[in-house]
């Protein structure tokens, strides 16, 4: 009699959790790929062709595709004047959204900004944030807490590597530009309060780097050879992958020089695998492609505010990095 009544009663949860997936799956909606259709949105990618870049704008094209999104990407070279110059024109073709970066800093940007927030469009930025711009605009921002991340990196290097005062360390970035360079910064404060001698290798005056990292050879290589005691080099995206390169310029074997950095992408985990490559910090570029289509169509669509993503990832070193590049690729 109990076995009966047992199974009487699953029968009747059964039946009951069968009507009730029926329901939802009835109820839910069946606009997947379309719910942002109409909706017009100038997506930022930063460079042209680069391995950081072109995943950025996987990210975007994805949301578009799930969303039904007309997202149209923007490419600048990562040239900052020229990305303030396509931020004006795409302002002037008012679309409905832009997600747009931080790079050239606050100064260049607001201006346009306030101009988009008088016509009405909405402004999100990724990678490089603009906090008085964002302020202005009430956006959100997705990407890495830059300063926090170069200052992480920096500490994790002097533990990991036994970096001790007066080693030195050359750090390759974009220096002198408030808000892209503070992930830079942070990295030569922290090495610099552990007593480490640094050398800044600004890669301004050298062109597009991301799209030709050869640019930094020669420079590289005459630092590298008059730099006494050098232990650590740290540098990002397709430079940080280039290293094996730089180090067969130098006249360098593998692990010579402790190299750390940040970025991910195939030449940097291959840069793991040769034996060039010690530690990384991902900055999960797909979702600095993706989060912002998603944010600005719910904000269009629904009256949503924007939203902020930390894509601050953990750290990517020799001992994980098989883990990493078995995921599917063109992700990270």
């Amino acid at each position: 009699m109990i076995t009966k009544r047992k199974s009487g009663a699953i029968a009747t949860a059964l039946t009951l959790l069968g009507s009730l997936t029926l329901a939802i799956t009835t109820a839910a909606p069946s606009n997947a790929g379309t719910w942002c259709s109409g909706v017009k949105i100038s997506y930022f990618k930063g460079g042209t062709s680069d391995p950081f870049s072109d995943i950025l704008e996987k990210g975007a094209r994805q949301a578009a595709a799930d969303t039904g999104a007309d997202v149209t990407i923007i490419e600048s070279k990562w040239d900052f004047p020229l990305m303030v110059q396509k931020f004006k024109e795409e302002v002037a073709k008012k679309p409905d959204a832009i997600s747009f970066m931080g790079h050239p800093g606050d100064a260049a940007i607001e201006p346009t900004a306030k101009l988009a927030k008088k016509e009405g469009i909405l402004v999100d930025f990724s990678n490089v944030p603009a906090p008085k711009s964002i302020s202005v605009l009430n956006s959100g921002f997705t990407g890495a807490n830059l300063k926090l991340m170069g200052n992480n990196l920096a500490a994790r290097a002097v533990k990991d590597f036994g970096l001790k005062r007066n080693d030195a360390a050359i750090v390759i970035g974009t220096f002198g530009v408030p808000g892209r360079s503070d992930r830079e910064d942070g990295t030569v404060a922290t090495l610099t309060k552990a007593g480490i001698k640094v050398t800044k290798l600004d890669l301004k005056p050298l062109g597009d780097t991301n799209g030709n990292p050869s640019l930094v050879t020669a420079q590289l290589t005459a630092n590298i050879k008059k730099t006494k005691n050098l232990k650590l080099i740290v540098a990002a995206g397709p430079v940080l992958g280039n290293m094996k390169n730089y180090f067969n310029a130098a006249g360098l074997n593998a692990g010579d020089v402790k190299v750390a950095g940040f970025d991910l992408g195939a030449t940097v985990l291959g840069g793991f695998a040769d034996g060039f490559i010690q530690l990384s910090a991902d900055q999960e570029p797909f979702k600095q492609g993706y989060m912002p289509i998603i944010s600005l169509c719910m904000a269009k669509k629904y009256g949503l505010s924007q939203s902020s993503v930390d894509t601050s990832a953990g750290f990517v070193t020799v001992d994980n990095y098989k883990t990493v590049a078995a995921l599917p690729a063109g992700f990270r």
